[in-house]
């Protein structure tokens, strides 16, 4: 690129940054000054306004910066060639159809090299069983009956013995949510959770008890995703008839027996409990819950606050990562050697020599070079693992991209325009836009329980309310959206910093992050317009990392709405109490009456869901929590998987000065944050 050019660009993202923060007047949510301030709804996503960068402009504001760019108001293109997106109903509903029918994923690596498809197609005659037991009936957790012996791993699920699936079945459907019979899956499996009572399906929920373990462990080659975990393809531990292959510097190198890293890899991959999963191939065993989608004013997103540059506040990042960065087997391995240490030929031998189609794994006999190998069988990347992506300006080319803020793998999801059938299709980033306008849409549904009808009746929320300011709370929560949008210190917070340094090693391979303009064409035409993506306010500089990232990791202030349906709590879900595992008194205080109900290992890690007001006591309580970080450091499998509990050490209880009626408010009051906290 032009070096004046560039420099010119990242001039005007700073310019436009400052512009853009004069012209909204809702940037920021002002902090709580009485508790009924806490119980009001929070402000909504408003269809005709314009998101800029996470900014959000009223017509006139976005008419005035599109005209001090010397473009004309009056033409819908001027918008979007500075990158202000209009938020339209018929974006959210096309944001809608993308998200709960479109897949997710390249097909040669997520079901030639991966086999997702094929895994599934094992359990499938026991899926169709349960639901036509089911009789039209909904669930929320399909359960299977095994028809013949599964061994996964070091695991054997016998014939004849129920399985937890986890997967949600709406009444008189006749596939579970978010899964088709072709074996492709999309962002509602995980997104979407069935009402146990209407059977309806209740978007931007997380399926907390999806059994996401068992569906990864079944497909034929999970060891693909090696770098999803923490395990060295080169551990001697691995040895055996593995192929030998040709490194990026030309030395014969013995990749591990392709069983035994499946057997690892699945052995390490079941450790994990339900509503869990990990995405990111940072080689650090860093799991965490699904979060659910209540995203407006939320950011910055994920649990680490990575994705926080770009349009919606990050959120547009975080959809395009769902559908590239964080599922992307392969064009991982374009910086595996500088974050992993891991030879991108041995990364990606890896990933090749015991491909699901036997026709892309790497030949037998003489030596290759698995880049070369792969090359001959998909010689068209853009119809291989590059489906439906395309590289961000500025990145280079592949298959040496570099990151971004933006796309951490130098990939953009924007299908082709034009393309019939395909619900994604559209200019250039339009698909990552709708996913995240129509994310932004989507409000915590009411708390109808019979326990916040009489918490809200008898004061309990107005005095937990208080408790919550008393307790300083809204310093890092403050109403309407109970998050200070801040990534803080992993030192700060406390709890386990696996997933706070998940991006520590893209630091020094980050270039400024850049983006076609909104009206570009896919494919996109030589000499197509360039925008920079405003940085300012959210790192130190256009190659840094989020601000409270580095050095050590952080984590961000998650927003509260909708606690009431997402337990368990912290970004790790080691806050979990099962239900009946507490014994509530009069005056408010508790025992436990249930040992085994407590932390992920009396949970989710047995397939069962945590109940919320006993998970949130864990969180507020320091003699409680302290049980359940003993129940979950008492469970190898979730300390190799480094989810504890600890940390977060901001206690509401009586060590604190707070009484256990206090404490049982505040609970109150957590759970009747939902669309409009203060009524029933």
């Amino acid at each position: 690129m032009n070096n004046n050019k560039y420099c010119s660009l990242l001039l005007l993202a700073g310019a436009t940054a400052a512009c853009s923060v004069l012209v909204s007047t809702v940037v920021q949510s002002p902090a709580s000054h009485s508790s009924e301030d806490l119980l009001r709804p929070a402000p909504l996503q408003t269809v005709g306004y314009f998101d800029y960068f996470g900014k959000l402009l009223n017509p006139s504001q976005a008419a005035e910066l599109v005209r001090s760019r010397g473009l004309d108001p009056g033409n819908a293109q001027s918008y979007l060639r500075i990158g202000a997106v209009e938020i339209t109903q018929a974006l959210i509903d096309q944001g809608k159809d993308i998200f709960t029918d479109r897949k997710i994923g390249d097909d040669f690596g997520l079901q030639k090299v991966f086999g997702f498809r094929a895994g599934f197609l094992l359990i499938l005659p026991e899926v169709r069983a349960a639901i036509e037991q089911l009789d039209g009936q909904p669930t929320t957790n399909l359960r299977v009956v095994l028809q013949k012996d599964l061994i996964l791993g070091s695991r054997i699920f016998t014939k004849g013995s129920t399985v937890d699936t986890g997967l949600d079945i709406e009444k008189g459907g006749k596939f579970p949510v978010g899964l088709s019979i072709d074996g492709n899956l999309t962002c509602a499996v995980c997104h979407i959770a069935v009402n146990k009572q209407s059977g309806k399906a209740l978007q931007g929920l997380p399926n907390g008890d999806l059994n996401i373990p068992l569906l990864i462990a079944l497909s034929p080659n999970t060891a693909a995703g090696f770098a999803r975990l923490n395990i060295d393809p080169l551990d001697p531990a691995y040895r055996g008839s593995g192929k030998t292959i040709i490194d990026s510097k030309g030395r014969r190198v013995e990749l591990p027996d392709p069983q035994k890293i499946e057997r690892a890899f699945d052995d390490a991959v079941l450790d994990v409990p339900f509503g869990h999963f990990e995405s990111s191939p940072d080689g650090i065993n860093n799991t965490t819950q699904i979060p659910n989608l209540f995203t407006f004013r939320s950011g910055p997103y994920t649990a680490d606050g990575s994705f926080a540059a770009g349009p919606f506040g990050g959120l547009s990042s975080v959809t395009n990562g769902v559908h590239s960065s964080e599922v992307n087997l392969l064009a991982a391995s374009q910086i595996s050697e500088a974050t992993l240490g891991i030879d991108r030929e041995v990364y990606l031998g890896t990933v090749l020599q015991n491909a699901n189609d036997p026709q892309v794994r790497l030949p037998e006999g003489k030596p290759v070079k698995p880049s070369e190998w792969l090359r001959k069988v998909a010689p068209d990347p853009e119809a291989a693992e590059l489906e439906d992506q395309v590289p961000a300006p500025g990145t280079g080319s592949y298959p040496n991209l570099s990151p971004s803020l933006f796309t951490f793998n130098g990939l953009v999801f924007s299908p082709n325009t034009d393309r019939r059938n395909d619900s994604a299709s559209g200019p250039f980033l339009f698909a990552a836009n709708a996913m995240a306008a129509f994310q932004n849409s989507l409000l915590p549904p009411a708390n109808r329980s019979e326990s916040n009808r009489r918490a809200l009746a008898t004061g309990a929320v107005r005095r937990g309310a208080r408790v919550f300011e008393q307790a300083s709370c809204t310093g890092c929560h403050p109403a309407p959206f109970f998050t200070d949008n801040r990534i803080h210190p992993v030192g700060t917070i406390g709890t386990d910093p696996a997933r706070a340094r998940s991006r520590l090693g893209l630091e020094p391979l980050l270039v400024p992050p850049l983006l076609f303009t909104f009206d570009t064409p896919v494919p996109v035409p030589p000499g197509a317009e360039i925008l920079a993506v405003p940085t300012a306010g959210i790192a130190p500089t256009p190659t840094s990392l989020p601000t409270g990232i580095v050095p050590d990791g952080g984590y961000k202030s998650p927003a509260l709405r909708g606690l009431y349906l997402s337990a368990p709590y912290l970004h790790d879900g080691g806050a979990a109490v099962r239900a009946g595992a507490l014994q509530f008194f009069a005056d408010g205080s508790f025992a436990v009456v249930d040992s085994s109900g407590l932390g992920l290992a009396g949970t989710l890690s047995q397939g069962q869901g945590a109940e919320a007001g006993g998970s949130l006591r864990a969180l507020l309580d320091r003699d409680l929590r302290a049980r359940v970080v003993a129940a979950n450091q008492g469970s190898p499998a979730l300390v190799r998987s480094n989810l504890t509990g600890a940390g977060h050490a901001f206690y509401v209880d009586p060590a604190a000065g707070f009484t256990y009626a206090q404490q049982r408010d505040l609970v109150d009051f957590l759970l009747s944050l939902d669309d409009d906290p203060g009524r029933y």
